[in-house]
Protein backbone atom coordinates (compact mmCIF):
# COMPACT_ATOMS: atom_id res chain seq x y z
CA UNK A 1 0.00 0.00 0.00
CA UNK A 2 2.67 2.52 0.90
CA UNK A 3 4.69 1.72 -2.18
CA UNK A 4 1.87 2.76 -4.50
CA UNK A 5 1.32 5.95 -2.48
CA UNK A 6 5.00 6.85 -2.82
CA UNK A 7 4.77 6.20 -6.56
CA UNK A 8 1.84 8.56 -7.00
CA UNK A 9 3.55 11.21 -4.90
CA UNK A 10 6.63 10.99 -7.10
CA UNK A 11 4.51 11.02 -10.24
CA UNK A 12 2.58 14.08 -9.08
CA UNK A 13 5.75 15.94 -8.20
CA UNK A 14 7.26 14.97 -11.55
CA UNK A 15 4.40 16.47 -13.54
CA UNK A 16 4.20 19.59 -11.38
CA UNK A 17 7.96 20.20 -11.68
CA UNK A 18 7.97 21.64 -15.22
CA UNK A 19 5.41 24.30 -14.24
CA UNK A 20 7.47 26.90 -16.07
CA UNK A 21 6.96 25.05 -19.36
CA UNK A 22 3.21 25.24 -18.96
CA UNK A 23 3.55 28.91 -18.05
CA UNK A 24 5.58 29.58 -21.20
CA UNK A 25 3.00 27.83 -23.34
CA UNK A 26 0.18 29.86 -21.77
CA UNK A 27 2.03 33.13 -22.31
CA UNK A 28 2.74 32.03 -25.87
CA UNK A 29 -0.99 31.45 -26.51
CA UNK A 30 -1.87 34.91 -25.21
CA UNK A 31 0.94 36.61 -27.12
CA UNK A 32 -0.03 34.86 -30.35
CA UNK A 33 -3.65 35.95 -29.99
CA UNK A 34 -2.66 39.59 -29.38
CA UNK A 35 -0.19 39.63 -32.28
CA UNK A 36 -2.73 38.12 -34.67
CA UNK A 37 -5.21 40.85 -33.71
CA UNK A 38 -2.59 43.56 -34.24
CA UNK A 39 -0.95 42.16 -37.38
CA UNK A 40 -3.36 39.86 -39.24
CA UNK A 41 -1.20 40.00 -42.40
CA UNK A 42 1.56 38.10 -40.55
CA UNK A 43 -0.75 35.24 -39.56
CA UNK A 44 1.22 32.48 -41.30
CA UNK A 45 4.54 33.51 -39.76
CA UNK A 46 3.04 33.92 -36.30
CA UNK A 47 1.35 30.53 -36.41
CA UNK A 48 4.54 28.88 -37.69
CA UNK A 49 6.60 30.40 -34.86
CA UNK A 50 3.96 29.42 -32.33
CA UNK A 51 3.90 25.82 -33.53
CA UNK A 52 7.70 25.59 -33.55
CA UNK A 53 8.02 26.95 -30.02
CA UNK A 54 5.30 24.76 -28.53
CA UNK A 55 6.51 21.73 -30.49
CA UNK A 56 9.95 22.07 -28.91
CA UNK A 57 8.39 22.34 -25.45
CA UNK A 58 6.36 19.19 -26.09
CA UNK A 59 9.47 17.28 -27.17
CA UNK A 60 11.21 18.30 -23.95
CA UNK A 61 8.21 17.14 -21.90
CA UNK A 62 8.11 13.86 -23.83
CA UNK A 63 11.73 13.08 -22.99
CA UNK A 64 11.10 13.91 -19.33
CA UNK A 65 8.08 11.60 -19.32
CA UNK A 66 10.15 8.86 -20.97
CA UNK A 67 12.76 9.08 -18.23
CA UNK A 68 9.99 8.82 -15.62
CA UNK A 69 8.67 5.64 -17.24
CA UNK A 70 12.16 4.10 -17.15
CA UNK A 71 12.52 4.98 -13.46
CA UNK A 72 9.06 3.59 -12.76
CA UNK A 73 10.00 0.24 -14.32
CA UNK A 74 13.09 0.16 -12.10
CA UNK A 75 11.00 0.89 -9.00
CA UNK A 76 8.56 -1.86 -9.90
CA UNK A 77 11.30 -4.44 -10.42
CA UNK A 78 13.10 -3.45 -7.23
CA UNK A 79 10.30 -2.85 -4.72
CA UNK A 80 7.02 -4.34 -5.93
CA UNK A 81 6.14 -7.90 -5.08
CA UNK A 82 4.09 -9.90 -7.57
CA UNK A 83 1.09 -11.54 -5.93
Amino acid sequence: MFKTTAYYDRLTSFFSTPWWMYLLMGINFILLAVLIMLYPELLAYLVAGFLLFNGLLMVILAFRYRSLRKRNRGWQEEFWIEV
